[in-house]
């Protein structure tokens, strides 16, 4: 990504965090933001969560375990497509 789109992207993110809007993720998981330019001009910040594995796909990758442990448990839970 180039400076330009950087500095971009964490402008539009400290905004929303300054209102309340978004907050700090503990998430293992990172999903793409791009950039897309609005009929004015301006940009508009999109994530693409389609890089976010879904339940189904987690539950059944887990149907024949035996044994979990927490670790399994709590970084399977952050990647919960919402």
């Amino acid at each position: 990504m180039n400076l330009k789109d950087t500095i971009e992207i964490q402008r539009q993110v400290d905004e929303l965090v300054s209102k309340g809007l978004v907050r700090e993720s503990l998430s293992p998981c990172v999903v793409p933001t791009l950039l897309m330019p609005k009929k004015d001009g301006s940009m508009r910040m999109r994530v693409d969560g389609r890089a976010i594995p879904r339940l189904e796909d987690m539950l059944e990758e887990l149907h024949c375990s035996k044994v979990l442990s927490k670790i399994d448990l709590r970084s399977g839970y952050y990647q919960i497509n919402i």
